[in-house]
């Protein structure tokens, strides 16, 4: 890999995590597919990367046609390419040509192209939009960094993208900088009082938008969402390794998939309600569906008392927030404990149960009374765990 795609491949990671985040994978005829792809859910990103230098050439118009046809151009074609090799298969290789990577079914993907480009004058305008077979996002190095820093979650990221991609269909955009652009976006969600045809800016929109009191509040705000982050990440390292079955790594990133689709601003409750579960060290947690979720969250503790039986309390659990729940479809057990040296620790359990009947209900009330799960419940408001 180059300087820049280990860059942005590392930016990637950060953001999306290597269970969804995978550079260089294997494509047509065992070629390298593209620099970087991400699959989470529906979502799948295609992204290329150059690191162009601008040529010696004494003309700055002649300068610029040959950097973008190196630099972006090129990148252009190897992201339809990528394109057209997934839309014929349902998987594909990593790059140590072993690991699988599960694409979602073809009728319910997304797909999102990203170019990259570094090397510009910062002159330099970035052309971007339909290059003939779809919408592509050309970024630069610093708009690289400040778009994956603030969407760094896969749900902000991709809603923002698909935003982007519908506003530009319609409206005239004069705006110096995806930086400027994004500034208007966290501000607006580009709904607007009027309608309007045409939006523009100077190129000091993000400069002054991280030094509005409305920035520090969010970025204050925040601060407990990022609890939910290292859940993630500590269920990633403690129990994927190279020597994990491929079996169970798919087990554990289909209940993790649900986690990471949280967007931030669902994060911030949940980060909170983890952090309120492991201080007072509660027996059991069980989570109301967030507005507009088909799943939840069930916390337990683990301790040296249920350790042993700590898989069949989890599944028992997520059962009863099945039966208790009957818009969510999907429970999330997440197990919390800490390690010898203190360190905290989690296990899942994953419930997908689209439909359930009066049998099932039946057992487990009955296992709800016989071992006594959550028979004085209190329900708490997101506000009490702040």
């Amino acid at each position: 890999m180059t300087p820049s795609e280990r860059f942005v491949a590392r930016l990637c990671k950060q953001s999306f995590l290597p269970f969804w985040s995978f550079p260089n994978p294997v494509g047509k005829n065992s070629k390298e597919l593209c620099d970087v792809l991400i699959v989470c859910g529906q979502h799948v990103v295609i992204i290329s990367v150059k690191d162009i230098a601008v040529s010696s050439h004494s003309d700055e118009n002649v300068q610029y046609e040959r950097w973008v046809n190196k630099a972006i151009n090129e990148s252009v074609q190897q992201i339809y390419g990528a394109e057209r090799f997934l839309s014929s298969v349902d998987e594909i290789l990593a790059k140590d040509f072993k690991t699988k990577i599960k694409l979602p079914p073809k009728a319910t993907r997304s797909i999102y192209r990203i170019a990259i480009a570094f090397g510009s004058k910062p002159n330099f305008p970035l052309p971007h939009g339909d290059f003939d077979k779809g919408f592509i996002h050309v970024f630069d190095e610093k708009s690289t960094q400040i778009v994956l820093n603030e969407l760094d979650t896969i749900n902000d990221f991709t809603t923002y993208l698909k935003a982007k991609e519908e506003f530009f269909e319609n409206h005239f955009i004069l705006i110096p900088s995806e930086a400027d652009f994004l500034a208007i976006y966290l501000q607006t969600a580009l709904k607007f009082d009027k309608q309007v045809d045409a939006i523009a800016c100077g190129d000091d929109e993000w400069c002054s938008y991280v030094k509005s009191d409305d920035y520090k509040n969010w970025r204050e705000d925040i601060k407990p969402s990022y609890m939910w982050d290292e859940l993630i990440e500590t269920i990633h390292k403690d129990h994927v390794n190279e020597h994990t079955p491929e079996e169970r790594i798919h087990q554990i990133e289909e209940a993790v998939r649900y986690i990471n689709l949280e967007p931030r601003i669902n994060r911030i409750e949940l980060g909170n309600v983890l952090l309120d579960a492991i201080r007072k060290k509660i027996k059991r947690r069980m989570l109301r569906p967030l507005p507009g979720a088909k799943h939840t969250y069930v916390f337990i503790p683990l301790s040296k008392k249920n350790w042993n039986a700590k898989a069949s309390e989890l599944r028992l659990c997520c059962a009863i927030a099945r039966v208790e729940n009957l818009e969510a479809e999907t429970i999330i057990g997440i197990a919390i404990g800490r390690s010898a040296n203190l360190n905290l620790l989690y296990d899942l359990c994953f419930l997908h149960l689209p439909e359930i009947n009066d049998e099932f209900i039946k057992r487990v009330r009955a296992a709800q009374r016989e071992l006594g799960f959550f028979q004085k419940t209190i329900v708490s408001n997101s506000k009490d765990f702040r």
